[in-house]
């Protein structure tokens, strides 16, 4: 009777031990499993790179032009089917303040294009991928749109004069009209000083969408009364609008272009 209740306290013994050894082997995969959830969900973001060109390579100042580039990620696989937008900067400060023009999405091999019209201003450009869950967000290089790049070379006495710059400002009313409905654009047109410019030609145009037409259509010109305002009215469309109102300069005053009106 003494080696049968020895057989049996071992056997209960080695029982618990068996319970005990697959409890601690089912936590030990529990935590392992735990942890390599942690680690695929800290994983580091994938670096993006953005080219960026204009077409053509120098459109010096009065030429329509398209920045065109591609998105790539670490590894140079193209990035197909990704909202990047374009930024507008007064110089080429990266840290300077910068203005959203227009946003479109890459093609299957990453590439990317915005038109920017002859109208345009001098300015600096770059392109922004935001990023995602997985890519990390990019900028690119900035470039120059509609400024020289040509060396200045003073030779003997310079006997031009500069130009004086000019503002347009213009503004919609209502600026979110029923289908059909006519639209006023009014503004008004400054020189340098902010001092207005009565008896100066300026020129409304439209286009359906940003970055794809090229060039913007006349809707009709103006000449500024004495106080350098003027009006347009433009018949309201079933689709988006953008509306610019452009004065072309002349031998006085330098070429200038108001912001970007979206019409709904």
């Amino acid at each position: 009777m003494q080696c049968y209740d020895c057989d049996m306290m071992n056997s209960t013994a080695n029982s618990h031990m068996v319970i005990r050894f697959s409890f601690i082997a089912l936590i030990t995969c529990i935590v392992l499993a735990f942890l390599g959830c942690g680690i695929g969900v800290l994983a580091e973001k994938v670096q993006v790179q953005i080219s960026t060109s204009t077409d053509p390579e120098n459109p010096g100042e009065a030429l329509p032009f398209k920045v065109i580039g591609t998105l790539m990620d670490q590894d140079g696989n193209a990035m197909g089917n990704k909202k990047v937008s374009l930024e507008q900067l007064k110089s080429d400060d990266p840290e300077g303040e910068y203005k959203f023009l227009a946003v479109t999405t890459t093609d299957i091999d990453g590439g990317f294009s915005f038109f920017r019209p002859a109208a345009s201003p001098p300015e600096y450009l770059r392109v922004r991928y935001n990023g995602n869950s997985q890519f990390e967000g990019s900028v690119s290089e900035i470039i120059a749109g509609h400024i020289s790049r040509e060396p200045d070379i003073k030779t003997g006495t310079d006997l031009s004069v500069a130009k004086s710059s000019t503002k347009v400002i213009a503004k919609a009313s209502p600026s979110n009209p029923s289908p059909g409905q006519a639209v006023s654009i009014n503004g008004q047109l400054l020189g340098a000083n902010g001092a207005p410019l009565p008896g100066k030609k300026v020129i409304c145009e439209a286009s359906d969408r940003v970055g794809n037409r090229s060039d913007f259509m006349i809707l009709g010109i103006s000449t500024t009364n004495e106080k350098g305002y003027f009006k347009f009215t433009a018949s309201g469309g079933s689709t988006t609008t953008f509306i610019q109102v452009r004065f072309p300069g002349d031998d006085e005053y330098d070429e200038s272009v108001s912001d970007l009106i979206m019409v709904l």
